[in-house]
């Protein structure tokens, strides 16, 4: 969220101002992203005006007026290597390359190999961005790699994006409860996230924790749509929220729940849909982007690249627990928009699992401590407990489950309860309090009469 479309397309205004290229080729992991590019391109948000040839170009066309580049997806660079190598390599035109999201394209994978056939000789300039370069199974294109780890020339962390107002800070709430499973062996355990579990014991009690006939994930839906609707209510009146789900029957679910709460159903952007009036992804996420509903219940399609400003509330659904899939999702939420006073963070609400704690603390140390911080969940940490997977004579079966936000608690050390803090919340969109929430309900912690007051909204 920090600007990566906006730099790049200002250096290649900056050369084509020069003279130094007069061709433009971006190229992106999906037919979404084509979409942003081309409408980045046109001067949205400040930036320079480009014009590039409109989403559904095919490389069999000509690039010439009024068009000076295009956009398209790897996949169509793989298809068409042949043709895009010929349009970069035209003669009398010298051509600049962007890939977006470079960490797709592996020097040994299809994408990474059409990549460097295609562009290797014939770009005059590359540029190669990515919010998350990891990669673990081969080194990246185009990118210098020491000792298995990619070397940027220019790196941009959140911190630093903090410190410069680009992007808002989030607020992590962690909640914590129990869960109650049935293992394949036939027995039954009842843990909570305070226990230190074995790996297959986190992993059924995530999911359990996530299924959606259990009161943690119910708790986790509540206390992110007050929060959304506390700040719609103050004034963000476009302000969105985003579910990542496990899979699309568990967003289907999920859609249910949410209808059933808020008395219609929310926006769904997934591959396969259970639902026949819920629209195609692309047409999902389109109108989503440009209207004014609350909640949008997503697997994998919001994810990275995916630029919707108005969100601003996330409730992480998924079962997913790596770092990459963490950070791109919390980058979903972290795009600043509102310029109406509210307290502009974003809340991401997760189940209390170590793993997510771990990776949320990683987010929280790049903060400056000057920064409105994140908030967590700080829970006591028993013994160890192993949980066994072994003799399969039925299926893993969630049961049950229960969640609880508890007490909250800043970067400082200070500390407040959850239900003080939703009641300082409420109190300042009902009043317009300037006093930000948090610093309200850490008040009214050592003072009887706010504490009661507050209680009272």
């Amino acid at each position: 969220g920090a600007g990566k479309t906006l730099m790049a397309l200002e250096a290649a205004a900056r050369l084509m101002v020069s003279g130094e290229v007069n061709r433009v080729l971006v190229v992106v992991p999906t037919r979404h992203l084509v979409k942003q590019w081309v409408e980045a391109a046109q001067g949205a948000g400040g930036g320079p005006a480009i014009p590039l040839a409109p989403p559904g170009w095919r490389p069999t066309r000509p690039l010439y007026e009024p068009w000076c580049g295009a956009v398209f997806t790897y996949q169509a660079l793989v298809t068409q290597t042949t043709m895009l190598a010929a349009l970069a390599a035209e003669p009398g035109y010298r051509t600049r390359v962007i890939f977006d999201e470079v960490r797709h394209a592996g020097s040994d994978s299809p994408w990474g190999v059409g990549a460097q056939e295609a562009f290797m000789t014939a770009a005059t300039r590359i540029i190669s961005l990515s919010g998350t370069p990891f990669r673990t199974a081969d080194p990246i294109i185009f990118v210098r790699t020491v000792e298995g780890r990619s070397v940027p020339d220019y790196r941009y962390n959140y911190g630093e994006a903090l410190e410069d107002g680009t992007c808002r800070p989030v607020r992590f709430a962690h909640v914590g409860g129990t869960a109650t499973f049935q293992v394949p062996s036939g027995e039954i355990h009842a843990v909570s996230f305070a226990d230190d579990l074995n790996d297959q014991g986190e992993s059924y009690r995530l999911r359990t924790a996530l299924e959606t006939g259990g009161g943690h994930l119910t708790t986790m839906l509540g206390y992110a749509d007050a929060h959304l609707h506390d700040l719609r209510t103050a004034g963000d009146h476009d302000a969105a929220g985003l579910i990542v789900c496990m899979d699309c029957d568990h967003a289907d679910r999920i859609a249910e729940l949410l209808r059933m709460r808020l008395g219609a159903r929310p926006v769904i952007a997934c591959s396969r849909l259970n639902n026949p009036d819920d629209p195609a992804p692309g047409p999902a996420i389109s109108g989503f982007t440009s209207g004014t509903a609350p909640w949008i219940v997503a697997v994998r399609m919001v994810s990275e690249g995916v630029d919707i400003r108005r969100l601003r509330v996330l409730v992480y659904a998924t079962n997913v627990v790596t770092d990459l899939s963490f950070r791109q999702i919390i980058g979903r939420v972290v795009r600043t928009d509102t310029g109406n006073g509210i307290d502009d963070n974003a809340p991401v609400v997760v189940p209390a699992d170590p793993r997510l704690v771990a990776m949320a603390d990683q987010i929280r140390e790049e903060a400056p401590t000057r920064i409105a911080a994140p908030i967590v969940i700080e829970e006591p940490r028993p013994g160890r407990t192993t949980i066994e997977s072994h003799g399969e004579r039925s299926e893993f079966v969630p049961l049950d489950s229960t969640g609880d936000v508890g007490r909250i608690a800043d970067t400082s050390g200070r500390t407040v309860d959850a239900n003080l803090l939703a009641a300082a919340q409420r109190y300042v969109a009902t009043t317009g309090s300037p006093i930000p929430p948090f610093e309200l309900a850490v008040a009214a912690s050592g003072n009887q009469g706010l504490r009661e007051q507050l209680l009272r909204y």
